[in-house]
């Protein structure tokens, strides 16, 4: 079958992180029920939570970039593995803990470090792949990362009033399969990034700011990605808030479930529209993904306290997402060389971290003095403007990477 046959040529390396996801984010229960924790548990406000949330972030920015420059310096299978150990021990305190705005910075530590690894993860996925295969590389790690997800927000819904503390447990001891496989079969990238250069006959030299100026590409999609990820942020931010304000008893089960039919639509479509859309131009896929957010976003202005309504908006998002994020990964690593990729990976990480805490704080007011609608018509503003820029993506890359398109 051809679905499947596009994934053939990838590495044992690719499978093995593939299965990693799926266990790692089976376990995932906390991050998703972040809002209802901090609006439902603890009972800050929309505005609080929001502020919560952009301290947070802005604590996290340095480890964007910090991240980014260990990848290109050190092992990156050691970077995570570290990373990695510390995030499982301190996620599994947290849940012997009792549940404060205090208790929770011991989480937020562990998700620190789990940050901290995110630029080594992206840049390993990057060099074991053959060079021809990163699109099917990052979509084949998106989908077992759904697959995960699937059962996950649901299970952590029913957990969330009475056994919620077993979700800080089940997220570190999944952490800790993926660890475990990483450290056993994944190889070291050192070799594989000199093959890589030899290849490609490129290594790109400066700083990574002067990389990123000379290239108008790398500049637009920096806009595009930031103002983006910014909206998508509401995902788990302004969706949870809209849904359990319409439905104070049982919005944590229904967000749970409209979570999870967003990880199943990702889990049927990625393989689909990874080979459908296969000869379309990468820009040309992400602009259609920007889109499709944008259109969502107004869906869920239209559909408070509408159940039907929320799983036709989640539809449009998914779809949107899944363009995204299959290029996301691939286009960065075909337009930054090996020595600089950790990096740029850090600094896209850095600036979406950045322009979400702008979008929740904007948008977590107008939801506390104005309600949802506003928000969501906020949210749709900041994505157009990525979906301008990404317009524009389309001409300039063809122009500075006409070899890509040969």
């Amino acid at each position: 079958m051809k679905i499947l046959s596009q994934y053939k040529g990838l590495g044992k390396g690719n499978f093995i992180l593939f299965f990693g996801k799926i266990v790692t984010n089976l376990g995932a229960m906390i991050w998703p029920m972040m809002t209802l924790i901090l609006n439902g548990k603890l009972g800050l406000d929309a505005t609080q939570t929001a502020l919560f949330f952009i301290i947070t972030g802005f604590m996290f920015l340095p480890a964007n970039i910090w991240g980014g420059q260990l990848a290109d310096r050190f092992s990156k299978k050691k970077i995570i593995i570290l990373c990695d150990i510390v995030s499982i021990v301190l996620f599994i305190i947290s849940g012997f803990l009792p549940l404060t705005l205090y208790t929770l910075c011991v989480t937020l530590v562990g998700a620190f470090f789990q940050t901290l690894e995110g630029p080594a993860y992206q840049a390993m996925v990057a060099e074991i792949t053959p060079l021809d295969k990163r699109e099917q590389a990052f979509s084949l790690l998106y989908m077992g990362g759904n697959i995960g997800l699937i059962l996950s927000p649901t299970i952590a819904g029913i957990l969330f009033n009475n056994y919620l503390w077993l979700c800080f447990v089940i997220s570190g001891v999944s952490i800790s399969v993926s660890t475990v496989l990483i450290a056993v079969f994944i190889k070291d990238s050192k070799e594989i990034i000199r093959k890589e250069s030899k290849e490609e006959g490129k290594e790109q030299d400066g700083n990574i700011l002067v990389v990123i100026k000379s290239s108008a590409t790398l500049i637009l999609f920096l806009i595009a990605m930031s103002f983006y990820q910014g909206a998508y942020s509401q995902f788990s931010y302004l969706m949870p808030l809209d849904i359990s304000k319409a439905y104070p008893e049982n919005g944590s089960i229904i967000y749970g479930t409209v979570t999870s039919l967003n990880c199943i639509i990702v889990v049927v479509l990625t393989p689909v529209i990874t080979m459908v859309m296969e000869k379309v131009p990468m820009t040309k896929k992400y602009l259609l993904g920007i889109i499709l957010q944008a259109l969502s976003f107004g869906a869920f202005a239209l559909s408070y306290g509408v159940i039907a309504g929320y799983y036709v908006s989640i539809t449009l998002f998914t779809l949107g997402e899944i363009l995204t994020t299959i290029v996301t990964g691939a286009f960065l690593a075909d337009r930054v060389s090996a020595n600089y990729r950790g990096r740029i990976y850090g600094i896209t990480s850095f600036s979406a971290a950045f322009m979400t805490g702008i979008v929740e704080w904007n948008s977590g007011w107008l939801f506390d003095y104005y309600g949802s609608a506003p928000a969501w018509i906020f949210s749709v503003a900041m994505t157009m403007i990525a979906v301008i820029a990404s317009f524009v993506l389309i001409f300039t890359d063809k122009k500075e990477f006409g070899e890509l398109y040969r």
